[in-house]
């Protein structure tokens, strides 16, 4: 009776997944064509900024994902525009500032296919446990904040047009390299030496 409730038990943690979400209303997944709106904000006022978008890269995992030729739909980049808004009256330039949100909404992307390289690289660790993926995501995370913040301050809240030039031709270039890892694409990956 006892094996009976273990197997019971580990088929269970194999089917339902373990951690991650449906879009809900008000989200947002990154989009190489569906760029950011002004409707992707909630709009209030009197903030001490005059825009804030907040992103999230979300992972859900399943028993058997180690057999999975990739690993990409396990990860999503996501805009929350109920955690998001942006105060038009403070605003001279709508436009500007969404492309600079965009490339904020990029670099997450960019964090969110590193995930799942690394996820792919390592999937054979999944059989262990899914602590791996805590773990991936926690540096993510971390790298994510730190590259927004010096993505910020360099570019001086996008003002600075020679820098951000700089900084939208590195990130056009890292998503192009991780391409094989966009959320989109269901094909089997190979490793690579």
């Amino acid at each position: 009776m006892k094996n009976f409730i273990n197997l019971a038990f580990l088929l269970l943690l194999f089917v339902f997944p373990v951690s991650g979400q449906e879009l809900l209303e008000g989200q947002k997944r990154w989009s190489a064509t569906e760029k950011l709106s002004l409707e992707d904000y909630s709009i209030k006022k009197n903030y001490n900024d005059a825009i804030l978008s907040q992103f999230l890269i979300s992972y859900e995992s399943k028993g058997f994902d180690f057999f999975k030729k990739n690993l990409n739909s396990r990860v999503e980049n996501i805009s929350i525009g109920k955690g998001s808004y942006i105060d038009t009256t403070k605003i001279n330039n709508i436009e500007k500032q969404l492309e600079f949100q965009q490339l904020q909404f990029d670099l997450a992307e960019i964090q969110a296919r590193k995930f799942r390289k690394r996820l792919f690289l390592g999937k054979k660790k999944l059989v262990k446990g899914f602590e791996v993926m805590k773990l991936i995501s926690n540096e993510i995370s971390n790298e994510f904040a730190e590259i927004r913040m010096r993505f910020i301050n360099e570019t001086n809240n996008g003002n600075n047009l020679k820098v951000l030039e700089v900084w939208k031709s590195k990130v056009k270039s890292e998503l192009k390299e991780l391409n094989e890892f966009r959320f989109e694409n269901r094909k089997k990956i190979k490793k690579r030496n």
